[in-house]
């Protein structure tokens, strides 16, 4: 983790624990969800299909502090599947959590290991959420190709027109730090965005679920996802992270050598001899 890394963490972590005042309100209470969704993607190598499940809890360990985690599975570039787990804290006016992200890439052999803080701040009917996922993972690299996990930053808005419907909307930064940060064009800047309502209890309606930025990198799906027990609005809120499924935050880039002069030459010359040939 480079200086650059250290420094938006630190920063981050500075913002959310300083909002939190010394009384803390309400209470945390066992949150879950699961979530079935399909889209496209393209993150590294092409673009494809995706589709899969996705899992979340959140278990209090008492008023103001619990351990939340997720799991998920999914195909479309290659097998994936992925684990994370974390301490939340909850305060008056929202909350915060560190998390631990781990995820394995079937196709290409790779295992993403992350560090990922998340804060919400919630007002009437907005929430202001912070996110930063900073890679941990060595660069993978195997018969001239490089694989390297990315960082990214979110800053999203969620707005409830009812305590049943959300859209999400915010700027996302990318692949700015880290190891093989300037390979495939290096920076991304772009955006999130999103709309689901709650069609009845327990079902809810991902319409739409995206992120995109300016080097061609996206993910974009819908889903249907069941939640227990509470209006949309306050289960988003019972629990802290971002509109996102499918994946880790940041994603994978690979680098791939090109063929060599003599490589290509040899496979110029056998092109040529077949032609003959003919």
């Amino acid at each position: 983790m480079n200086a650059v890394s250290r420094c938006i963490l630190v920063l981050i972590a500075g913002c959310i624990f300083s909002t939190i005042p010394d009384g803390m309100a309400a209470d945390l209470k066992p949150v879950g969800g699961i979530t079935a969704f399909g889209g496209a993607e393209r993150n590294g190598d092409g673009a494809s299909g995706i589709g899969g499940i996705d899992l979340l809890g959140l278990a209090p360990l008492g008023k103001d502090i619990g351990i939340q985690g997720g799991l998920f599975l999914s195909g479309g570039q290659g097998f994936r599947f992925g684990l994370n787990a974390g301490p939340v804290l909850n305060f008056t006016s929202g909350k915060a959590g560190l998390f631990l992200d781990y995820e394995h890439r079937v196709r290409e052999n790779f295992n993403y290991v992350g560090i990922r803080g998340v804060g919400g701040y919630y007002f009437d009917r907005f929430d202001a959420l912070l996110s930063y996922s900073q890679p941990v993972s060595s660069v993978k690299r195997s018969g001239g190709d490089k694989v390297t996990a990315i960082n990214e930053l979110q800053t999203i808005l969620r707005f409830y027109p009812t305590n049943e419907v959300e859209f999400n909307a915010g700027l996302l930064v990318n692949s700015f730090a880290g190891p093989g940060h300037r390979d495939n064009g290096g920076t991304g800047v772009g955006g999130v965005f999103g709309f689901s309502f709650k069609l009845f209890d327990p079902v809810v309606i991902q319409l739409v679920q995206g992120k995109i930025d300016n080097r061609e990198r996206y993910r974009i799906t819908s889903g249907i996802q069941i939640i227990w027990g509470s209006p949309l609005q306050q289960y988003l809120r019972e629990q802290v992270s971002t509109p996102s499924v499918g994946g880790t935050s940041g994603g994978t880039k690979i680098s791939r050598r090109p063929p060599s002069f003599s490589t290509a030459s040899r496979i110029e010359g056998f092109n040529n001899v077949q032609q003959g040939k003919e």
